[in-house]
């Protein structure tokens, strides 16, 4: 018995919810497609486009804007893609991968190999060296706040660490081979 009025309740707040709702007074219009064959969106009926100037939403007191149908959402995206997205990877410049006359010489492909192993280890040995002072003040500030010596203990550590490979790595001599 209970369940019978609450799915009536139910129901009727779904109908009420419905009827309140504006809707355009013609089915809205097929998408279009220009010359290339993309899909584009066709403008909203007058009705909608008169509801949205008035601010109507559902109850009148939420401006929303034409709903985008979400096939026509996701047939731009896949012609356009979707700037919310980050890029997948950073952007190169153009002709930093090898050339073809480096891809065709085995020894020519191993001194680019060479070159971008050397770049890297002279990108981590900038990174550390502007990352030591911060890691020092860092230091500095949990000893005045009263941090646990252990805990400071492994921070200098790193800081000897990286010390001590961006010391091998400006030194190449001195850099472990693994």
């Amino acid at each position: 018995m209970k369940a019978g009025a609450l799915v009536a309740a139910l129901v009727v707040a779904t109908g009420a919810s419905w009827l309140a709702r504006p809707h355009a007074a013609t089915a809205p219009a097929a998408p279009l497609a220009d010359s290339a064959g993309v899909p584009s969106v066709a403008a909203p009926p007058q009705a909608a486009r008169d509801a949205q100037a008035a601010g109507a939403g559902w109850f009148g007191e939420v401006p929303r804007a034409t709903p985008v149908p979400a096939a026509d959402s996701m047939a731009d995206a896949r012609w356009h893609g979707d700037a919310r997205t980050p890029p997948l990877a950073p952007s190169t410049a153009a002709g930093t991968g090898p050339s073809a006359a480096q891809l065709a010489d085995p020894r020519a492909y191993q001194a680019y190999e060479a070159g971008q192993d050397a770049r890297v280890l002279a990108a981590f040995a900038n990174a550390a060296q502007l990352e030591v002072p911060r890691l020092q003040a860092d230091v500095e500030r949990a000893r005045a706040a009263g941090i646990p010596a252990a805990q400071i203990a492994r921070v200098e550590e790193k800081i000897r660490r990286l010390e001590q490979l961006r010391h091998a790595i400006v030194n190449p001599a001195q850099l472990p081979r693994n």
